[in-house]
């Protein structure tokens, strides 16, 4: 038996891996059945909120008004739903990542001493193929958005380097994103300046992730 198959620490990293992914499992299941219901959910809450209304202001509904009244309630709280975190995110559409043609192509690193691997910041949704693959990691308390660290960080970046440790397996968006015209970054992209409100990005960015999203 080699000396790693001995070593205490790799078992328990390999147990803690092994744990991961069986809870990773159920919470896919778990969060697929709650994603149904949630629609379900919402639907007869935006019915119901609009009958209350129109009783309230009219007396009485018709079913045109009903109709009307429940498209714009659906919409409020859908944004108060997703705000809250509430449902499953994915990313829609979807597309075959490893068969994804137009992948940018950026000198990444000549720009990393100005930008600070911004793009690494950013929130996004998982795909279907990217959590069934159960490489990249994606966040439990947000399903299935990208995990990220306190300070807003993507999860798999070394912070040492500015590189991605998961760069063959990258999500869609890291393959498909430009950010030479994302002001949110740069102010001006070839003389790389970088956005007066680069830094209220990196500080909403960690904000989202100490305390969550908050509600309107």
């Amino acid at each position: 038996m080699s000396s790693t198959a001995q070593d205490p620490s790799c078992k328990k990293k390999k147990l803690l891996e092994n744990l991961r992914e069986e809870v990773a499992e159920g919470l896919r299941y778990a969060h697929s059945r709650a994603n149904a219901n949630t629609a379900k959910i919402l639907e007869v809450a935006s019915f119901a909120y609009a009958a209350i209304e129109l009783l309230i202001e009219k007396g009485l509904v018709q079913t045109e008004e009903l109709d009307e009244r429940k498209n714009v309630l659906a919409e409020r709280l859908l944004k108060k739903f997703t705000d809250q975190g509430m449902g499953v995110a994915y990313q829609d559409p979807e597309h075959e990542k490893y068969e994804f043609a137009a992948t940018v192509q950026i000198d990444c690193r000549s720009c990393l001493p100005f930008c600070k691997a911004a793009c690494c910041r950013l929130a996004f949704a998982l795909s279907r193929q990217d959590v069934e693959e159960g490489i990249v990691r994606w966040d439990f308390t947000h399903p299935y958005m990208i995990a990220r660290r306190p300070n807003g960080y993507c999860q798999h970046l070394d912070q040492t380097r500015l590189s991605c440790t998961v760069h063959l397996h990258r999500p869609l968006p890291c393959r498909a994103y430009d950010c030479r015209n994302d002001k949110r970054i740069w102010e001006d992209f070839e003389k790389k300046i970088v956005s007066p409100d680069l830094e209220d990005l990196f500080q909403r960015t960690a904000e989202m992730k100490i305390t969550g999203p908050k509600s309107q």
